[in-house]
């Protein structure tokens, strides 16, 4: 604020793109070389923020997802990270810049782990005011619990987007749509992966097992 003062309005102006102006805090983590929080003029990168600027992803692994905008934002695949870091741009892309918390996934990451540990975040969260978020949130959570655990069903992946469209748009705060984001990108990027849990009752070979207190080791 004190050099928006000192320097005026269209100093401030003069950084970023003219629909979206001014530097901007990035909080970055997940699997980075270089976690912390980055100023740079709204619009950089995202691919050159991690790559570059960030040290990349540890070695011997490739970026997987990027969630850019918290843990609410919808997740965007390796091959959509060249994009700029603004509000329009990611919003054009199907995501949101919203807070600006990136988080970096490598290929070591289970998707389905992942979302698990954001749903359990979102249902915790609930307030339990209205019954779409207070049942749903809690659902989707132990839906994608039991595929973690290897005793998902194959109707599932469905079963999540069906209940995101029952979520979305109809609980009294926005929590409600926030949850979904992650669970309808990850489902619909990587459905693969969601399948591939069902059938074999596993993660996917290459990615590193995250121990789950509550869960037995047989799981993966």
């Amino acid at each position: 604020m004190p050099l928006i003062v000192k320097n005026g309005a269209d100093w401030f102006k003069s950084f970023g793109s003219p629909k979206n102006t001014g530097p901007k805090l990035y909080c970055v983590s997940g699997t980075i070389r270089k976690p912390g929080v980055y100023e740079f003029p709204m619009g950089i990168n995202l691919k050159e923020l991690v790559e570059v600027h960030c040290g990349g992803v540890p070695a011997g692994r490739k970026v997987k997802a990027v969630i850019p905008g918290g843990a609410s934002a919808p997740m965007l695949t390796a091959n959509e990270i060249d994009i700029p870091l603004n509000f329009d741009a990611l919003m054009k892309a199907g995501s949101m810049l919203g807070s600006a918390g990136i988080i970096v996934l490598d290929d070591s990451v289970c998707i389905v782990d992942a979302v698990w540990r954001l749903a359990k975040f979102f249902a915790h969260e609930s307030c339990g005011q209205c019954t779409p978020c207070r049942e749903g949130c809690n659902w989707m959570e132990s839906i994608l619990d039991r595929i973690e655990r290897g005793d998902g069903r194959p109707g599932d992946p469905d079963l999540l987007l069906d209940m995101s469209d029952n979520i979305g748009g109809k609980s009294l705060c926005a929590l409600g749509d926030a949850a979904i984001g992650p669970v309808i990108s990850s489902v619909k990027k990587f459905r693969s992966e969601y399948d591939h849990h069902i059938a074999n009752k596993s993660c996917l070979p290459e990615t590193v097992r995250y121990r789950r207190l509550d869960a037995p080791v047989a799981a993966h």
